[in-house]
């Protein structure tokens, strides 16, 4: 997450300025070859490091309700993503949170994508200057 729309970018190059949001970063789970079919995508944070710095957050277009589906791909912005609707789940939420075609009880049974996974970082004035730690997501799904 940084302060300009680029894959594996250097956070120190990039930083995210106190009281602002990073560029949202738009990601999706893609499968190809052979399967019967993919379905209840389940996205959280796996590892926060030793967890947020003061004045940092994260938001996602990962929710269990109210779900509204991400298919199309909109350029990132550094307002808040009306996209990034719900807190960063830290735990498995245990029930399908991305959806596949717009739905939460899509399925994939040929190669295809999931809904885009929309991350946003907002920084508070709360921040004080330096490095956050290292998120790490994961994206489980069922193969049926």
């Amino acid at each position: 997450m940084g302060s300009t729309n680029a894959r594996n970018l250097a956070p120190s190059t990039y930083p995210i300025t106190a009281g602002t949001y990073s560029y949202s970063k738009w990601v999706k789970g893609n499968w190809s070859g052979t399967f019967t079919r993919i379905e209840n995508l389940q996205f959280w944070m796996s590892s926060s490091g030793t967890g947020y710095v003061t004045g940092e957050t994260l938001k996602v277009s990962a929710t269990t309700t109210g779900y509204a589906g991400t298919g199309t791909y909109v350029a990132p912005t550094t307002s808040a993503d009306a996209q990034c609707v719900a807190a960063m789940p830290i735990a498995d939420p245990t029930a399908a949170n991305i959806g596949i075609g717009g739905s939460l009880t899509g399925s994939l049974v040929a190669a295809g994508a999931s809904d885009f996974i929309v991350i946003q970082a907002s920084v508070t004035t709360a921040a004080s200057a330096g490095a956050t730690q290292q998120k790490e997501f994961r994206l489980q799904y069922d193969e049926v």
